[in-house]
């Protein structure tokens, strides 16, 4: 059996001069290197939850245990040294750089000069910002997606196997926080962190988590599933109206545009020649030319009148390319994009920004009949968490969840 990277086993929380707990007897399994989201109605006790696991919060009673140790009555200082911790307001240190901000936990744990500087810098780079540009920069300077970034680096700055998130990209605007959603998920198939992560968004749960926790009050689990288990077989009522209409539209956030060919479009150099590109267009089914730059980047939509007018440059006509997504995007973060182009069409790049292809309402309606034909037919085989524990290495005997 493989054991859990956290295990809750009844933790409960009652604070004074309330009369029903905060959390109550809680007792769920975190599977290493998953993302667990909790998720439910304000007030529910998800915060709390979270931060029982780290001790921010004192338990009144039950136990976590974290990779086989029961860190009940540790020392809470040195058990959130272990444990990197993202919020919504970032909590960067105002008055100190970012490279201070994100060194502050391997000074606490006395590394060297070096090793810190080494560490910083990679972390830096790793969240999309360049150390020698941003490092001596005041998080005053710095936009909200780039300290929401920078709150990811600190966080991860101790290399910690468990991180808790606390709506950390719900404080930026919705193009950002799609940005660092994606973002946040390539990092992870690199890192495989074990994370809990707090939203309120049942969107956004169904897109981060490997798993959900629906949550009633008191932290009373409702459900704790798969997402694509959750959206087929809802638990009750309470899960159903959670999920809210559109279940079919959501499972869209189940899959990743990398996982499906892409449609190819006609392209040409920016800087090419105007009939070439032109010939380009005309043999091809398409109402539009995607021209790239010298490093095979999207730059310009041009259509065939476009190209026919004298005297502007290739750089000069057309439209800009503004529905741009990566592989790591979901069907639904494509599908928004779509909506908003002229061509009825994504362009996907990679992490460079170079193209890679298209993707377009054909996929996403081939892609919406497989995942419909897939619940249905795990429904019909009632295929539920339950059945597949082993996954996790659980068995009958250990106490995972409470229903």
């Amino acid at each position: 059996m493989t054991e859990p990277m956290i295990r809750l086993e009844q933790l409960t929380k009652r604070f004074p001069g309330q009369e029903e707990p905060a959390v109550d007897e809680l007792t769920m399994d975190i599977p290493r290197g998953e993302i667990v989201i909790l998720v439910g109605p304000s007030g529910c006790g998800k915060t709390t939850t979270m931060k029982l696991v780290n001790r921010l919060i004192e338990p009144s009673s039950g136990r976590i245990v974290l990779d086989g140790e029961d860190v009940t009555r540790a020392d809470p200082d040195k058990l959130r040294r272990r444990i990197g911790y993202v919020i919504q307001q970032i909590g960067l240190f105002p008055h100190q750089t970012i490279f201070d901000n994100v060194a502050t936990v391997p000074r606490l744990l006395r590394w060297s000069d070096d090793r810190i500087r080494k560490r910083v810098d990679e972390l830096i780079e790793v969240v999309g910002l360049d150390p020698s540009r941003y490092g001596q920069r005041y998080p005053k300077e710095l936009s909200g997606g780039q300290r929401q970034r920078v709150g990811v680096a600190r966080a991860l700055a101790a290399d910690p196997p468990i991180m808790l998130m606390d709506e950390p990209f719900g404080a930026v605007d919705p193009i950002t926080r799609e940005r660092l959603q994606n973002e946040f998920l390539r990092l992870q198939e690199d890192i495989r962190k074990t994370i809990i992560f707090v939203t309120h968004d049942i969107d956004e749960a169904i897109k981060m988590g490997d798993r959900i926790a629906i949550l009633r009050d008191r932290s009373v689990i409702a459900q704790y599933d798969v997402p694509e288990q959750i959206l087929a077989n809802p638990a009750d009522g309470f899960v159903e109206d959670f999920i809210g209409s559109g279940a079919a539209l959501k499972r869209l956030n189940l899959s990743r545009v990398r996982d499906f060919e892409l449609a190819e479009w006609p392209t040409a150099p920016l800087d090419g020649d105007r009939e070439e590109a032109l010939a380009t267009l005309r043999s091809s089914d398409k109402g539009a030319l995607l021209l790239l730059d010298g490093r095979n980047r999207p730059v310009r939509w041009v259509r065939a009148r476009d190209l026919q007018r004298s005297g502007e440059t290739l750089e000069r006509i057309g439209l800009d390319v503004s529905a741009i997504v990566t592989p790591q995007a979901t069907l639904a973060d494509a599908l928004n994009e779509m909506l908003d182009s002229r061509f009825g069409s994504a362009v996907v790049v990679d992490g460079g920004g170079g193209y890679r292809g298209t993707i377009d309402m054909g996929v996403i309606m081939a892609a919406a009949e497989t995942i419909r034909r897939s619940a249905r037919e795990e429904s019909r085989a009632g295929i539920s968490w339950e059945s597949s524990r082993s996954d996790v290495g659980a068995d009958e005997s250990s106490p995972e969840v409470r229903s």
